[in-house]
């Protein structure tokens, strides 16, 4: 079907003797076209088509079965290429519950009947019902051509808005204190960070805090062998740069079982003493954090993330407070000698105060998630960890939901658990003495991989992406592209799944990789500078759609904001890393089949080669990448 007016749809039907709505199929009843409601959207923001269309096919169901009262949402998907750019799913459902009552003879005779209520609109060029009753249709490419060129000409670059703004808090990354990141800190550090630039470009408040390590025995430990080996500390305190040797060294005197001098007695006894606010052992222990600090941020700064330390201490002071109210609700439970709270069905608790009276793990989450909830008044609150821990938190969201700290939908929970980096043997990631492989040495030998074949590529530049790099861009060139191999491999996995790491695989400039994403967006640089004109200068031409190669290139890019819908509806990152390959693949079947420079079409090839650049640039953003302008 040839979209038309929907006026000139119900004249037609008129002509035949229908009073409106649609013709009626058998003796199903004509439904009523329904009038499209207006979506609206702030200047220069992107716009969701397929929340569009949803729209669209939502009043027109409601238009084909008013007595319907729960009306389904429309189902759209993505349809291949053959049989239209969008497809709607629901009229097989709707004839299953509605249509034999209505006299539809088919599935298709009820997806005719809601493409015959489709609103006017400007969307549509073509509609046509499978017999199975599947809608297809296909976009106009006037419109697209349109919106297109409305991303160029936006000076603030892509961006897109949630519905409703929120203030959510991000719990990732959290080292210990006293050790070095290792690569078991790489998933969560880098998985919050996107996670925390996609939820601020949508407009939400985000809190990004680093829950770390700061706080419990591992302290008695640290500063009794401080004060064991550096008797003077108070008044010279010693270097202690390299705090992984002074932390192996303070663990083995601590495990040491031929220790006569009561080591381990005298550690226990020092966490009592830090808890109490011992000003000796307050001032060894922010020594030691602050030491821990310096090297965290030399990754964080190397990474591009951003982070407020709110350790465990923090929340150290609030915790019996919280306990006790708890207790005086009735919420805790006594368990060989332990006070517990039972989540319904769990025969394991929540241990918030242990047998001998000290906190835990379980009673700091208690209290963070408190305060976050209760106190800081958040409306969401996504902790981002490994997998391993998913059962400890779905105890504490369901301590927080039971005793109403926690209520959806008002408040949303979510626990992004990720798998595991693994070697080439498929087990955790080591190096050959067994021990984590620390997360500053796995981005450098990233870095000098790159170094080596930028080297190889540097006397022989591409054509395609512009002349040699110089030698002042040549470091930051290799760390930005051994970084962002790192990153993208790990954002472009499932994040709830295993992978192992692969130098190789991540360095590919041929593959799915941040290095072939490179390549795609120097190259549209590459055209714009041999084009000789300012991109400032060419919006005022016409961006027309002539191809078939550059229509699909449009309505990918267009896409934009369905993806980072889909992210945020089950915050899958690797939804936005398949989008950027998908759309480097379509960029180049666009550049094969389209010649951009020297044809009358060139302005209008330009922008949309704009378009592509802008809407990239926006995902390496988001994706914690810095693209190079030349490779």
């Amino acid at each position: 079907m040839k979209a038309k007016p929907i006026a000139t749809v119900e004249a037609k039907k008129k002509d035949k003797g229908d009073k409106g709505g649609a013709a009626p199929a058998g003796n199903m009843p004509a439904g009523k076209p329904a009038k499209m409601t207006v979506l609206k959207f702030a200047p220069g923001i992107m716009r969701p088509i397929q929340k569009q269309i949803k729209q669209l096919f939502a009043d027109a169901i409601k238009g084909a079965f008013p007595d319907v009262k729960d009306q389904p949402e429309p189902v759209i998907q993505p349809s291949r290429p053959q049989f239209g750019d969008f497809q709607c799913n629901n009229a097989m459902g709707l004839f299953k519950a509605h249509g034999k009552a209505m006299g539809a003879r088919s599935p298709k005779d009820v997806g005719e009947l809601i493409m015959s209520c489709l609103p006017a609109n400007d969307l549509l060029d073509n509609v046509n019902v499978a017999p199975q009753g599947f809608i297809s249709m296909k976009l106009n490419s006037k419109w697209l051509a349109k919106l297109a060129k409305d991303t160029v000409l936006d000076v603030e670059g892509v961006d897109y808005k949630a519905d409703t703004k929120r203030n959510v808090v991000v719990d990732f990354s959290s080292p210990n204190i006293a050790k070095e990141m290792h690569v078991g800190h790489l998933r969560s550090t880098i998985i919050g960070e996107s996670t925390c630039r996609i939820l601020e470009m949508v407009g939400h408040d985000v809190t990004r805090l680093n829950h770390t390590g700061d706080w419990g025995t591992q302290f008695g430990m640290l500063i009794e062998y401080m004060r064991e080996a550096y008797p003077d500390y108070v008044n010279n305190m010693p270097d202690l740069s390299d705090l992984q040797g002074f932390y192996k060294a303070a663990k083995k005197r601590f495990e040491d079982e031929n220790d006569t001098t009561n080591f381990k007695k005298r550690a226990q006894m020092r966490v009592v003493a830090l808890q109490s606010g011992d000003k000796e052992s307050l001032l060894a222990w922010k020594t030691i954090c602050e030491i821990s600090r310096v090297q965290f941020n030399i990754i964080y700064d190397k990474l591009g993330v951003t982070l407020e330390e709110r350790g465990e201490s923090y929340y150290n002071d609030l915790i019996s407070p919280i306990i006790t109210d708890l207790k005086a609700k009735g919420f805790v439970k006594e368990s060989d000698g332990a006070q517990c709270f039972f989540p319904e069905g769990q025969e394991v608790p929540l241990i918030l105060v242990k047998g001998d009276g000290g906190f835990g793990y379980d009673s700091t989450d208690t209290a963070a998630i408190h305060h976050r909830l209760v106190t800081s008044k958040a409306d969401w609150v996504i902790y981002i960890t490994d997998l391993g821990q998913e059962t400890h938190f779905f105890k504490v969201f369901d301590l927080a939901k039971t005793v109403g700290w926690h209520t959806p939908p008002k408040t949303r929970l979510d626990h992004m658990g990720f798998g595991v980096v693994q070697g080439a043997d498929g087990k955790r990631f080591r190096t050959s003495s067994g021990e984590s492989v620390k997360l500053i040495d796995l981005l450098d030998e990233a870095s000098r991989r790159a170094e080596v074949e930028l080297k190889r590529r540097q006397g022989d530049a591409d054509e395609k992406t512009g002349s040699a790099l110089s030698e002042a861009e040549f470091k930051d060139a290799a760390e930005q592209i051994g970084y962002g191999a790192v990153r993208y491999f790990d954002l472009k996995q499932n994040r709830k799944t295993n992978y192992k790491f692969d130098y190789d695989q991540m360095l590919d400039p041929k593959g799915n990789t941040a290095v072939y994403l490179f390549y795609a967006y120097a190259r549209i640089l590459s055209i714009q500078r041999k084009s000789g004109k300012a991109m400032k200068d060419i919006p005022n031409s016409e961006l027309t759609i002539g191809s078939n190669s550059e229509r699909a290139l449009i309505l990918h890019l267009l896409k934009f904001p369905d993806t980072i819908e889909t992210v945020m509806s089950d915050l899958n990152l690797h939804w936005l890393t398949e989008y950027c390959y998908d759309l480097c693949n379509i960029l180049t079947t666009f550049y094969t089949e389209n010649r951009v420079l020297g044809v009358p079409e060139e302005n209008s090839r330009l922008l949309i080669c704009e378009a592509a650049r802008k809407v990239l640039l926006k995902c390496f953003n988001l994706l914690g990448l810095k693209p190079l302008d030349r490779i």
